[in-house]
């Protein structure tokens, strides 16, 4: 029998891409649900942007034993046109309302019909990552002194899920798909409501007494973390350890309709060109990259790590310990579990340590009978992982789904990762592609040197045409009704604050006549030259 692999899902966002997405997870799911390969399975989700809504959905799947074909009808009734009717009171370019919508269409306990296969009886964790726009407050605890602290500011924020049989939280789950799916400009920020024990580390700057639950406004969970695998990682270390002596292969696969790949740099690009990489493709790219990094690391770490805890073994059985030196121990033990469990986690330090040494006799059980003190050594084991910051880590495993060259194989790549929306063609042949590479992947074909698909066809000039009126009609209002108010209101200054709208009114009127003078003087020199 094939030893059992445990798969951690990481959907990235990819804006139409998701299409590609729902495709790789509809043959990986229906792979596992026709139990084609009986010792795979899925217990972790987490997704960023698009790949919210396909984890989210494929979650579900798994738990409640739905037919996947839904991945792909969800993402079949995604239509452009449907996203520029805009509601009334719409602050945005596309609907966010027709978006919410879909999302409670499909977000949703399944209907009889709907249920196919018996499905899978453990829960799925999820994680949806989003961007919060106020930015919640910390106290990082320094080294030197556990009483003081410094503040800092984190804007990416994670909304989590355990997925049942008799999972009851829809409407939190689908404000998640809708929060981190809120691409900035094209989808309005999702407000949702948070309690103050969502955030047990932060700083009353955000919450009062008065005040226990705050409004937040969140958006598109690409913008500060568009490759989530460090996520799904915590993630998966927070599971509970059900069954230690289970044996399994831990796999972490990210889904990417898009990875960055090699571009090369001119010096002659448009200042846009220099702003839009600095500002949005740098960051979004240098993520993976920091977490691959890690990893490579962490993973070297764990090796060295438990061939000392071997070697020790052996050298706590020929040496004896002497009774101060179990006293340090023990307290530099409490020590750790006061700081990690009150002060980090927010729970009791004895229940914390009495957790941790469970869990430590679990994974060095080998060597743990191998030892006459093995109280001591389970703290000895604990101190170790923690000094190395190595708690519950394993050798962990990264592949990626990817197309090979998404430019040529993605028909939604065109207009900046929306071109699916276009027409249902155009997202199902993207569905097909991330099929294909699925299979491939199942199959542990890597002979891709070859495309799966090649894509030819150019978007009519009449769409073309059609869909930019569109957006006219859209931008036009918005810029007249919204943003032209709020920067040239004919407001007076206030003496003593900072520069008024009207101030910046005539600030630019100005700069805007000694242009077209500048331009003048220039242009009658030149004709003058010329006689």
């Amino acid at each position: 029998m094939s030893r059992k692999r445990k798969i951690a899902l990481v959907f990235t966002g990819g804006v139409s891409l998701g299409s590609f997405e729902a495709g790789v997870a509809y043959e990986i799911v229906k792979h596992i649900q026709e139990k084609n390969d009986p010792s795979l399975e899925i217990d972790v989700i987490a997704g960023a942007s698009a790949g919210a809504l396909t984890g989210a959905l494929t979650a579900l799947t798994i738990v409640y034993g739905t037919d996947p074909a839904i991945l792909r009808e969800a993402w079949m009734a995604v239509r452009l046109e449907d996203l520029l009717a805009l509601s009334r009171g719409e602050r945005s370019l596309l609907s966010g309302n027709k978006v919410e919508q879909l999302i409670a269409k499909y977000i949703c306990p399944p209907e009889a019909g709907r249920i196919k296969y018996p499905g899978n009886r453990e829960p799925v964790s999820f994680v949806a990552v989003v961007t919060n726009l106020e930015g919640i407050k910390y106290r990082i605890h320094t080294a030197r002194a556990s009483e003081f602290s410094i503040a800092a500011v984190s804007y990416e924020d994670l909304l989590k899920f355990r997925i049942t049989g008799d999972f009851d939280k829809w409407t939190e789950l689908r404000d998640a798909v809708r929060a981190s799916s809120a691409f900035p400009v094209a989808f309005g920020p999702k407000t949702i409501v948070r309690s103050e024990n969502d955030f047990p580390r932060a700083s009353k700057y955000n919450f009062t007494r008065e005040r226990v639950k705050m409004p937040y406004h969140y958006a598109d969970g690409g913008i500060v973390n568009n490759q989530p695998l460090n996520r799904a990682i915590e993630l998966v270390s927070e599971l509970p350890d059900t069954s230690p002596a289970e044996e399994y292969e831990r796999i972490f696969l990210v889904v990417d309709p898009a990875p960055p790949g090699e571009e090369l740099w001119g010096g002659n690009s448009s200042a846009f060109d220099v702003a839009a990489r600095a500002v949005w493709t740098i960051p979004r790219n240098q993520t993976l990259y920091k977490d691959l990094l890690l990893l490579e690391k962490v993973n070297r770490r764990v090796r060295w790590k438990n061939s000392f805890v071997a070697v020790m073994a052996d050298i706590w059985n020929t040496q004896a310990i002497p009774q101060e030196k179990e006293g340090i121990l023990d307290g530099l033990s409490r020590e750790v579990a006061l700081f990690k469990g009150e002060k980090i986690l927010g729970i009791d330090p004895a229940e914390y340590l009495k957790a941790e040494e469970e869990r430590i006799r679990c994974a060095y059980r080998n060597e743990i009978g191998r030892v006459h003190n093995r109280d001591l050594f389970i703290k000895y084991c604990y101190l170790l992982e923690q000094v190395a910051d190595l708690r519950n880590k394993q050798d962990i495993t990264v592949e990626m789904i990817a197309p090979r060259d998404a430019e040529k194989e993605l028909a939604g790549v065109i207009f900046g990762n929306f071109g699916g929306f276009l027409g249902t063609g155009f997202m199902a042949h993207d569905y097909n592609v991330g099929r294909t590479y699925a299979r491939r992947w199942l199959k542990k074909e890597r002979e891709l040197e070859r495309l799966v698909l090649c894509r030819e066809e150019r978007v009519p000039v009449k769409i073309n045409r059609k869909i930019i009126q569109k957006l006219f009609d859209n931008s036009v209002p918005l810029l007249v009704e919204d943003f032209g108010p709020r920067l040239f209101g004919l407001k007076p200054d206030v003496p003593g604050t900072e520069i008024g709208r009207l101030t910046l009114l005539r600030m630019f009127t100005v700069s805007l006549a000694k242009y077209v003078v500048n331009k003048s003087v220039s242009w009658t020199k030149n004709k003058l030259s010329f006689r």
